[in-house]
């Protein structure tokens, strides 16, 4: 195949206009009975890299101009299982090696907040973490002024990244408000904002008689007693999506087709949650956001709830998407969904854990955008062991991503087993510089740490890219209520 060599304005030109058209392919196979839409991502993904391969490209904009070549040929043909397997079997048998060193030969292509120019808007963090919700509080020009969390590495963190801000390393509950406050050097009121994710978990066996004042639950207690006694001008809390349809009672699933009790019904949790946050006497708003709606080239879904305390005269608001998935038409100037090429390109790959044997010689088998479906049949079985008959999920086993989607949600660890996250040229988990590349922190941010805890710091932070558009919104709403 010769390569007709784009210039890089046409290859950006084209860039969005075909991850459009990738998606348009790969949704033709919603309830297809005999391709996937996993086998379509696979399929493109496989041929991608033989065009690559075969014209020789040397560089990001190379690939891309494959990509083009790929869609165009996959879109003048139906697609059969034999054209899939044919292209499947041929990329297992092209060599892939030159594909591994694209994305070290260009820039990230990720829009990084321009950081504001600080005002005299104050965070006081809780459940601090990676740091993640606060630097997107950072990013929009509000200042934090203190930060807590009971896990050590998350001092560390800020130890190596912000010595200036007053650390206070304790369970939240043995800390007084009155000691958060004069470390902030802040009196009862005078705080903007309180910012944190409680953990929730204690709320799918609590009861609901017991509400937060099961001892199991004490996190979001906390956090809500804080917000009472320290009477911010405003909070914001994020929190997992599984959270919203959480049972306070457990049933078990033989009896779920009868009439279920209030406090067993799905839901029942995110009621309880929202009725002591109401106590609060906060306006209250919530809604799920998707990171990759706001720029992270990631899908992951958090519920984030902002309150506004009574007196601050106006009504609490959440971002509006900036970005969007490209084959859905929405409202005039969304981008969109920024992808993983975008984010790992110019990233040197650093530390990653190993692949235990068995995955990494199964993996081999696997194109970008695949997973154990792509296995060949014969290694199945020892492949997936007893997963292969097991009821639930199994999209993540023997997972690796694709180049022309946001990565899947990261998580604590990219080698477990049902939520694998492989390289997609490379057999090999993400690299923790590509974990941080994917959460949209800046490359010298540092997480100190062996490489398992800096994955888990990581891979459980909020997107900073996310956190700046709630607090963009926020901080607008804080400034024009003083006038």
């Amino acid at each position: 195949m010769t390569k007709v060599c784009p210039s890089p304005e046409e290859v950006e030109q084209t860039w969005e206009i075909n991850l459009s058209r990738y998606w348009v392919f790969v949704e033709k196979f919603k309830g297809s009975p005999s391709i996937s839409r996993g086998d379509a991502r696979a399929f493109i993904s496989a041929l991608t890299d033989i065009v690559a391969v075969e014209a020789g490209v040397k560089d990001v904009d190379g690939f891309k101009w494959a990509f083009g070549e790929a869609l165009r040929e996959a879109e003048g043909k139906k697609l059969t299982k034999a054209d899939y397997f044919r292209t499947i079997q041929k990329w297992r048998s092209i060599d892939r090696k030159p594909l591994q060193a694209l994305a070290e030969s260009s820039s990230s292509k990720l829009d990084y907040p321009v950081r504001h120019k600080a005002d005299d808007l104050t965070v006081i963090s809780l459940f601090t973490g990676s740091y993640g919700l606060d630097m997107g509080f950072e990013y929009a020009g509000f200042k934090v002024v203190v930060a807590l969390d009971i896990d050590p590495a998350s001092m560390e963190i800020l130890r190596v990244n912000r010595p200036w801000i007053p650390f206070i390393l304790e369970d939240i509950a043995n800390v007084p408000t009155r000691e958060i406050l004069r470390r902030a050097g802040l009196s009862v009121g005078e705080a903007d904002v309180v910012i944190g994710g409680p953990p929730c978990q204690p709320f799918s066996t609590a009861g609901r008689r017991k509400g937060l004042r099961d001892p199991r639950a004490s996190p979001l207690k906390e956090f809500i007693r804080v917000v009472n006694e320290a009477k911010p001008k405003a909070f914001v809390m994020e929190e997992v999506t599984g959270l919203l349809n959480a049972r306070l009672v457990h049933v078990p699933i033989k009896e779920r087709s009868r009439e279920l009790k209030p406090e067993e019904r799905p839901g029942s949790v995110w009621r309880v949650v929202l009725e002591e946050l109401s106590k609060t006497g906060y306006r209250i708003m919530w809604r799920v956001l998707n990171a990759a709606d706001f720029g992270t080239p990631q899908i992951r879904q958090r519920v984030i709830v902002i309150g506004l305390r009574p007196d601050v005269n106006t009504i609490p608001r959440l971002p509006s998407p900036s970005h969007t998935k490209p084959s859905i038409k929405t409202l005039f100037g969304a981008k969109p969904w920024k992808c993983l090429l975008d984010a790992l390109v110019g990233i040197e790959k650093g530390l990653f854990v190993d692949l235990p044997p068995k995955y990494k010689k199964y993996i081999t088998y696997v194109p970008p955008g695949g997973n154990w479906r792509q296995i060949p049949g014969s290694f199945l079985s020892d492949a997936m062991n007893g997963a292969l008959d097991a009821g639930g999920g199994r999209m993540g086993f023997y997972r690796r991503l694709s180049w022309f989607e946001p990565s899947p949600t990261l998580v604590t660890s990219p080698v477990m087993k049902g939520s694998m996250l492989i390289h997609p040229a490379e057999d090999r988990p993400l690299s923790v510089e590509e974990y941080k590349a994917i959460q949209g922190f800046p490359q010298d941010w540092r997480v100190p740490g062996s490489p398992t805890v800096q994955y888990r710091k990581i891979g459980e932070a909020v997107p900073p890219i996310l956190s700046f558009a709630i607090a963009s919104v926020l901080k607008e709403t804080l400034l024009c209520a003083r006038k």
